[in-house]
């Protein structure tokens, strides 16, 4: 029998019994209708996991839509260059190739991560054929909105893994109309709106304008001395100072930026390689397809014909 959730300590409880997946691409599958598929679900705890999960792998999650619910702790994201804060009472909701990273978690004002911050945030992945879903946060104010998820995460431990990657029948379809509710209920939630100048301390708006550089230069690799002139920062501070708040290096960050912009034009936009390679800055569509490969996985062919439809 279900129980009913009371509070947040009790979908904590609940949410660290979630396991890892092994394969971030595999979950319960239906198969049916214009519902979400494809299900997966995880927790994650510490600040450390949920940098660490975006500097190492984040492109396991970006091909699918992702539900991120803090359940405890703040933390802050980027979303698509605008910086939010996101606590209990608050999610995010990320569409399929679109750029988000976690930059801080802690109590607001502080200037780095907290790495003794008490944080549980519960992770659901899914696809959805024929929907797309803009990405935006959203804040959570219905109670029922609360159940739905105590029991949309109950039924989803009680069917355990064996489903994975397979059609879970009755069970698949359950899992499927529990987070469609969920869904439905996020669309007529107010949006968050992103933190304004006051509230982003400077390590952040060091982020976002690189971030901003990059993004606003599409068709060709910026060096370090071009962006730390523009931003008023000796290269060496600004090379330094970027790794220090990013956890990885400026040409990575770019690299990484430039990559997931080429995964989004492979698969929702009839480019070529070739033209892919030009519009996202690399001049030899041979070196585009190596670093896109061991970015991804899999070559920019084969990744454009498995585009979300």
């Amino acid at each position: 029998m279900a129980v009913m959730v009371k509070n947040l300590a009790d979908l904590i409880e609940i949410s660290r019994r979630l396991r890892s997946p092994s394969n971030y691409y595999d979950g319960v599958r239906h198969g049916r209708f214009e519902l979400p598929d494809n299900v997966l679900m995880f927790g994650r705890t510490g600040p450390r996991t949920l940098l660490e999960s975006h500097v190492r792998g984040s492109q396991h999650f970006h091909h699918r839509h992702v539900l991120i619910i803090p359940l405890q702790g703040r933390g802050h994201m980027v979303l698509d260059g605008l910086t939010y804060g996101l606590e209990p009472g608050q999610c995010a909701l990320v569409a399929p190739y679109q750029f988000h990273y976690f930059i801080r978690f802690g109590a607001s004002g502080t200037q780095a991560s907290d790495p003794s911050a008490e944080v549980d945030w519960l992770f659901i992945t899914f696809e959805r054929k024929g929907v797309q879903i803009l990405g935006s946060t959203f804040r959570i104010t219905l109670e029922s909105t609360w159940q739905d998820l105590s029991l949309f995460m109950q039924d989803y431990l009680a069917g355990g893994s064996q489903s994975n990657g397979h059609s879970a029948g009755e069970y698949g379809i359950r899992l499927a109309l529990r987070l469609g509710l969920i869904l439905h209920a996020l669309e007529r939630e107010s949006a968050s709106a992103h933190i304004d100048g006051a509230e982003t301390d400077r390590g952040e708006h060091l982020l976002l304008r690189v971030h901003t550089l990059i993004a606003g230069s599409p068709t060709r690799m910026l060096s370090i001395e071009e962006m730390a002139k523009q931003i008023g920062l000796s290269a060496s501070h600004l090379r330094a100072q970027f790794r220090t708040l990013a956890g990885r290096s400026l040409g990575e960050f770019q690299r990484e930026v430039r990559l997931q912009k080429a995964a989004e034009l492979l698969t929702q936009t009839n480019a070529t390689v070739g033209e892919t390679a030009e519009a996202c800055g690399w001049e030899c569509a041979f070196a585009f397809s190596r670093a896109f490969s061991r970015y991804w996985g899999k070559p920019p062919k084969r990744f454009a014909s498995s585009r979300v439809s």
